[in-house]
């Protein structure tokens, strides 16, 4: 038993925005939702699709001010979304989260040594 390497995909589903300050509504986003798709590698029959979040912390825009290569929530596109998660969730934790699910438990019992 162990766990298994999955391809992916990924589709943009949503943000989470919240202003800047009480004087100035630029948006910045807080969270981003992206599905998921995972195959596994050694059976296509295999996969499964799950929404996964990840949570910005705005304060250090609050302190810092905005970036200069700050991108406007207008201008923001799906891929630079998807891309900001990729960045963030690494695919080795994703192949635990995707082998639990799929085969469960007994499957990553022996990296966590339960």
């Amino acid at each position: 038993m162990a766990v298994h390497n999955f391809n992916y995909t990924y589709a943009y589903v949503g943000i989470h925005t919240t202003p800047l300050s009480q004087n100035d509504d630029t948006a910045i986003v807080t969270e981003v939702t992206v599905a998921v798709t995972a195959v596994d590698q050694a059976d296509s029959s295999k996969t499964l699709t799950e929404n996964f979040s990840q949570v910005f912390s705005p304060f250090s825009i609050q302190d810092d001010g905005i970036p200069g290569d700050f991108i406007q929530v207008a201008s923001l596109t799906n891929a630079q979304v998807i891309n900001w998660y990729k960045a963030i969730e690494d695919e080795d934790k994703l192949n635990i989260v995707f082998t639990w699910k799929i085969y469960g438990p007994a499957e990553v019992d022996t990296i966590t040594g339960d």
